[in-house]
């Protein structure tokens, strides 16, 4: 069973690390800022369902990071600290996506963003290792 928890937790990373590099090439292209924002949200939503998974705690089908942390928290404390970089980033996973909610992202807003995930990525990686 143990085997079985670590093989789809490595399932997740490598979903939240295809989406944290897709943020990053399209911040590199100067692509859509929405759909960038956009996946940002999901590398760290999956991060977090990596490191659940990996503690052996159960969760519904969540996409909230922050609801995600939450459930974190029940092994990790640390995790709570991140409530407003989560609760930011969460903003980004309806509002980029659906009419009539979409709005324009600045480049330095769509850089923001990223680096969030990527500090947001980091903790939880670290947590798995």
């Amino acid at each position: 069973m143990k085997n079985n928890h670590l093989k789809l937790a490595q399932e997740w990373i490598t979903k939240a690390q295809n989406d944290l590099r897709t943020a990053e090439i399209l911040y590199e292209e100067k692509g859509p800022p929405d759909t960038l924002c956009f996946h940002c949200h999901q590398s760290v939503e999956k991060y977090l369902k990596a490191y659940l998974v990996f503690r052996n705690i159960h969760f519904e089908k969540i996409h909230y990071s922050w609801n995600l942390a939450k459930l974190c928290a029940k092994e990790n404390k640390e995790f709570l600290n991140f409530e407003e970089e989560l609760k930011t980033l969460d903003a980004y996973y309806i509002e980029s996506r659906y009419p009539p909610e979409t709005r324009t992202y600045s480049r330095q807003e769509c850089k923001k963003v990223l680096d969030l995930a990527e500090k947001l990525t980091q903790f939880i990686v670290n947590e798995i290792r």
